[in-house]
């Protein structure tokens, strides 16, 4: 009995032969139907037929396909017109770095500029007493001049920055500051929680600096908790100047996630000129399946016009953390960014047993996402 010829799917034109591709790969004969060999015309979508003893087969196959469906799911991402980067900053080097960086983004982008500082006062610990604890009067004196210098130092780098705007003629931008007393990474995430800014820019240490972590624990947290991306300047960053920044990478895992994050990446970027290497590191070896999920994410950024100026790169390696030194060095990234998924990917990147092939990036800045 001749085999029964069914129809796996209806698809755009472009689809539907990455999928006749995908199948013939994988050892199952297909042909297209609808279509216009000659002039490459659709006439109501391509149709993809295949025997039906193969349509278990045919399915595996076209599921992986299907996870880049993001149409049915996808909400369109409205960037907020009022920018807002707040700043955290202990007055070291380290956050002056994130400060100028912040500045010249903000001046392009127009909107605010928040410098933020947090100091740790034995007040408000919290604390219990005990009788092996004996309140210390002073206590008092030393809460209030620890305020007043954190005043007075974030005072002389907003003087300095609205000093800075004058001078260049700069307009749209507002600079302002916060002060909280508390233990840093609780106050930045509460503040955030409460005006929800366009972005976090912080510095961070050298991993000489501090061997817990690649990025230093605050950092690491904010990265972490917060609902809005951050970006982790380090603080051997070579920073000289905003129009030294030319391309962003961003590591795609084929999420939903993702096409928001680009979408995200694309708007707070796009003042600065610079091109988007979007990048997967493969480290299954299944080029195919990886080149059509690719594919979903061009097409989709095609459809929402936001394709110009953004390259597509696969990467093949076992090893996740050299994929991305690949990356890095071959494309000359100067901001490498992902979102994180469930804490998956950030958790192997943060994770001490990975911490030191990681030091290839000490020089990289980090732009982080939100699942």
């Amino acid at each position: 009995m001749k085999d029964k010829i069914i129809t796996l799917a209806t698809l755009t034109y472009e689809k539907a032969h990455l999928v006749k591709t995908l199948l013939e790969n994988e050892g199952i004969d297909c042909f297209l139907e609808h279509i216009n060999l000659i002039q490459g015309a659709v006439s109501s979508g391509v149709k993809v037929k295949i025997s039906e003893i193969d349509f278990e087969q045919a399915m595996i196959v076209f599921d992986s396909i299907r996870e880049m469906d993001f149409e049915s799911t996808h909400k369109e991402f409205e960037l907020d017109k009022n920018i807002n980067i707040l700043v955290p900053v202990d007055f070291s080097e380290y956050s002056k770095k994130a400060v100028e960086m912040a500045f010249d983004w903000v001046s392009r982008l127009k909107g605010r500029l928040t410098i933020f500082n947090s100091f740790y006062s034995p007040v408000s610990s919290g604390l219990p007493f005990s009788d092996s604890y004996v309140y210390d009067v002073n206590l008092d004196e030393l809460s209030h001049d620890l305020k007043e210098e954190s005043e007075s130092r974030i005072k002389e780098i907003e003087d300095e920055l609205k000093n800075r705007l004058k001078e260049k003629n700069i307009e749209g931008v507002v600079v302002d500051s916060v002060i909280r007393r508390g233990i840093a990474e609780h106050e930045i995430l509460g503040y955030s929680k409460v005006h929800e800014p366009s972005v976090i820019v912080m510095g961070t240490r050298g991993a000489d600096k501090k061997a817990v972590d690649l990025i230093g624990s605050v950092t690491a947290e904010i990265i972490e908790l917060a609902k809005c991306p951050v970006l982790a300047v380090p603080e051997s960053f070579s920073y000289s100047g905003i129009d030294n920044i030319k391309t962003i990478g961003y590591l795609s895992i084929f999420s939903d996630a993702d096409f928001t994050a680009l979408e995200k990446l694309k708007q707070i970027v796009d003042p600065l000129g610079v091109k988007i290497v979007c990048c997967h590191i493969s480290t299954n070896g299944d080029l195919e399946k990886d080149t059509v999920k690719m594919e979903g994410l061009r097409d989709h950024c095609r459809k929402r016009k936001i394709d110009d100026n953004i390259e597509f790169e696969i990467i093949s390696n076992e090893d996740f953390l050299v994929g991305i030194e690949s990356l890095v060095q071959s494309k000359n990234i100067d901001i490498l960014s992902f979102t994180t998924y469930k804490r998956n990917l950030i958790t192997r990147l943060l994770n001490a047993s990975v911490a030191k092939k990681m030091l290839f990036h000490s020089t990289t800045p980090l732009l982080v996402f939100h699942a």
